[in-house]
């Protein structure tokens, strides 16, 4: 623990104090002194200053003038920065960090109102259902109209319960009158009732529901995306973009108009945790009156990247995506913030692909959807009746002899009562029967086309990337487009939660920066079950954390990437998992790899100035601002933190869990105070 800071209203004294208020002559102008040259507005000594410069370098002092910083050194040298006019602090030996970065985040999902939430607790299908209903009485919402349930946990419980076995059923439970759409805490799982199922409407503007026949004709694209029961009939998940399918597109996104009331809660929280630049990772001109009501009001006191996402699907003309129309939809929001401070809309969203989770407790299980460069395997599950916990019993064939006549008689095609005898016979659904690789959300070549477009007309294109194919989709739509050897690439990906060993040096030679949430990489018992299973054919659940697997050896690789030479960056992602950005814990985890079940894969954990960087200046080279702000010296922007804790000599002395529970004392954006801890 670092010992309580001061800041001292008499400058003067304390320069004399530590200097006997010497006037140093100035060398290049006989007859002035240094300190009428160089004075600073403020000087902060006696602290501990990580720099996060490129030789990651420590300092004791620091000088700013207006929104810069002048001088970063030891306190002898700052003393010619001090004048009769300068406002000293003494740091007293507190940790001071560049205003922190948070390069993959989603401000709406920060803010707080009254709404249904589930706040990511985990439970069964009675007690979902019972949720639900409650949400629907307390906030009155007429019939026919959507209820948004927001932060459901779709990883851990979700258990069969009072005689309810799918979402759909719990969902149903809640209400016939109006459609409920279970809104997971990643954004892209999701889960409707039997009324908005009804709700699907096909390009034709006619209303003919999500069904087993929908999905096997007009649908079928959405296919890979909707979970199925034992009779092949949708159960409930509508995962990634179908619930626009469904017409609740609006209720993702929830009510606008009272967020926009809100708004000043996203500079205040974001402060407050030592955040001072955002990637806004999902920007659409819905969120417009979000930021113009902040600008307005002079409450900015972050910079905003924004990165605007245009949903591909909506401007098809023919099945083929038509780049020049959202090229000319984000040059009209680039233009609208051309000169407005703080805020850059420089940068385009895409999905590569979608998630890597599979449902084990669906019957068949529902598998990942995410792009991968192998098939997945298709595991088998029971529940243990005591616990109602999943149990993994082994893994079906599908070159197997049980296998050959379902497959050769078409698995869509088959009777309920084949399906029935199927079970009966072999223990497992037909379906699984079935292998594939996942799904990109858009052909390899439209991604190309997205980068290049972007490139051509001056954005940087931010690839949502979570499988091994679509990271190596997105490396290769950015190296087509990739002159020379940049230092940073414009393009970044997101997430990379599985990157195959031959493309990790291709990452680093390119200079692209990859937003990772540490706080993910970690082991999640639970959690894993609903992945790991599925990407390595393993013994049991417990030979998850194989070290020989291959997720153990590929998930977020942050440590080989830096290795290599590339730039690891950090995002929360928030409300992802959590509406808390939590800085601090994942750059702990960052460090750790590790919750509490011991760590996922230790030799990718990084060293705790490089986690810091992450957060710092990795995350400034994402965002394109390297050059004003990330790290702390002369000529860039003054925004830096001062912390209750020194989180370097923590991780030293082996205390590095305590890194998480770190607070902010102070929190400086453009050479103002913006935030003070009460």
């Amino acid at each position: 623990m670092t010992k309580p800071y001061a800041r001292l209203i008499a400058p003067l004294a304390l320069a004399c104090a530590l200097w006997s208020c010497q006037d140093k002559p100035d060398a290049t102008t006989p007859g002035k002194t240094a300190a009428a040259t160089l004075a600073a507005e403020r000087v902060f000594l006696n602290g501990a200053i990580y720099t996060a410069d490129a030789q990651q370098s420590s300092a004791t002092a620091m000088a700013i003038n207006g929104d810069q910083v002048v001088f970063v050194g030891d306190d002898a040298a700052a003393a010619s920065w001090v004048g009769n006019d300068t406002i000293v602090t003494d740091l007293q030996g507190n940790r001071v960090l560049p205003g922190l970065h948070d390069a993959h985040v989603h401000p709406v999902g920060v803010i707080e109102v009254d709404d249904c939430n589930l706040d990511n607790e985990p439970v069964d299908l009675a007690e979902l259902a019972a949720f639900a209903s409650a949400c629907l009485e307390r906030l009155q919402v007429p019939p026919g109209e959507w209820l948004l349930v927001k932060q459901w946990n779709f990883s851990q419980n979700n258990k069969p319960a009072g005689g309810l076995t799918t979402l759909r059923q719990a969902l149903d439970a809640a209400s016939a009158e109006h459609p409920i759409l279970l809104g997971g805490s990643d954004g892209h799982h999701n889960a409707t009732n039997s009324a908005g199922l009804a709700l699907a409407t096909n390009p034709a503007g006619e209303r003919v529901g999500l069904s087993a026949a929908s999905l096997a004709g007009e649908f079928s694209d959405f296919a890979p995306f909707v979970g199925l029961d034992a009779n092949g009939e949708p159960n409930g998940e509508v995962h990634e973009d179908t619930p626009k399918l469904l017409g609740a597109g609006h209720a993702i996104l929830g009510n606008v108009e009272g967020l926009v009331a809100e708004a000043g809660q996203i500079p205040v929280r974001f402060n407050s945790l030592g955040i001072t630049s955002i990637l806004d990772a999902a920007y659409n001109p819905e969120m417009a009156p979000l930021y113009d009501t902040l600008v307005a009001q002079h409450a900015l006191t972050l910079r905003v990247t924004l990165a605007q996402h245009f949903d591909p699907n909506e401007f098809k003309s023919a099945g083929v995506v038509d780049m020049d129309a959202i090229i000319t939809a984000a040059k009209a929001t680039r233009e609208k913030y051309r000169d407005v401070p703080n805020i850059t809309a420089d940068k385009l969203k895409f999905f590569v692909d979608g998630v890597i989770e599979g449902n084990p407790l669906s019957i068949p299980p529902t598998l990942p959807n995410a792009a991968q460069l192998q098939d997945y395997f298709q595991p088998r599950f029971g529940l243990d009746e005591q616990s109602g916990d999943v149990t993994f019993t082994g893994y079906v064939d599908p070159a197997g002899d049980a296998c050959q006549p379902a497959v050769a008689l078409g698995i869509a095609g088959l009777s309920r009562d084949q399906i029935d005898s199927f079970i009966v016979a072999n223990g497992f659904h037909p379906a699984q029967c079935l292998r594939t690789n996942g799904v990109l959300m858009q052909p390899a070549d439209t991604v190309h086309r997205f980068v290049a477009a972007a490139t051509a007309n001056g954005f940087g294109a931010h690839l949502h990337a979570i499988g091994d194919r679509a990271v190596r989709t997105a490396i290769d739509a950015i190296a087509a487009v990739t002159k020379g050897e940049p230092v940073t690439n414009r393009h970044s990906i997101a997430h990379a939660q599985l990157i195959h060993p031959d493309d990790i040096a291709r990452i680093a030679a390119l200079r692209i920066p990859v937003a990772f949430t540490y706080a993910w990489a970690v082991r999640d018992y639970w959690y894993d079950a609903t992945v790991i299973p599925f990407v390595d054919e393993i013994s049991s659940l417990e030979d998850m954390y194989n070290p020989d697997n291959y997720y153990m050896r590929q998930a977020y690789p942050a440590r080989s990437i830096l290795d290599a030479g590339g730039v690891p960056a950090g995002g929360s992602d928030a409300p992802v998992d959590t509406a808390d950005p939590r800085p601090f814990h994942n750059i702990e985890k960052a460090v750790t790899r590790d919750e509490g079940e011991g760590p996922l894969n230790a030799g990718q954990g990084l060293g705790i100035l490089d986690a810091i960087d992450t957060y710092t200046i990795s995350s400034a080279r994402l965002m394109q601002q390297e050059t004003i702000t990330g790290s702390l010296e002369a000529g860039k922007k003054a925004d830096f933190i001062i912390l209750d804790r020194d989180i370097i000599s923590l991780a030293a002395s082996g205390e590095i869990d305590n890194v998480s529970e770190t607070r902010v004392l102070e929190t400086w954006f453009d050479g103002q105070m913006v935030y003070s801890k009460p």
